[in-house]
């Protein structure tokens, strides 16, 4: 085979993300992980009447696991999945608490965990929105547009 057909191994040169995208996947994991084991204990000890607060705090918790991972990955499809956990956890948090329902991670808007149910998701689509590929290059673009004018424009007030 000659060497030229070998396919060439590609380097990325791009430096790691750092700062409060990585903390922020962080704290969704571990609050993901810190409501649903015990929720999933509960939900396996529990009698047949108990069964739903269990299983929605199940819900709740792998829905944070789940949007961890979107967040860290920040592909086009786990964007897209990491929008529809957040979506699922806002009509969850809403939905249990329009129905009165109580023992659950949702219920009482997140009141015993210091309303993170409430915070986190509003935070997560923050950080889904400002990192955003497509958003970023488009207003690299804008601004290197911008800037070329306002070059073009000194270069020909300087002639």
């Amino acid at each position: 085979m000659d060497e030229s057909s070998q396919p060439g191994s590609l380097n990325d040169t791009r430096r790691p993300a750092h700062g409060w995208g990585r903390a922020l996947v962080v704290v969704f994991a571990l609050f993901g992980l810190v409501v649903a084991l015990p929720a999933f204990v509960e939900l396996a000890r529990s009698g047949a009447g108990m069964r739903l607060p269990a299983a929605l705090s199940s819900l709740c918790g792998v829905g944070y696991v789940v949007l961890s991972i979107a967040v860290a990955h920040n592909g086009r499809r786990m964007r897209r999945v990491g929008w529809a956990c957040l979506v699922i956890e806002l009509v969850g948090l809403v939905a249990v608490n329009l129905a009165g329902l109580a023992g659950s991670a949702w219920s009482d808007w997140g009141t015993s965990w210091w309303y993170l149910p409430v915070l986190l998701p509003l935070v997560g689509g923050a950080q889904l929105w400002l990192a955003d590929p497509r958003r970023i290059v488009t207003n690299a673009e804008r601004i290197t547009d911008i800037s070329d004018t306002i070059s073009g424009t000194v270069h020909r007030d300087r002639k």
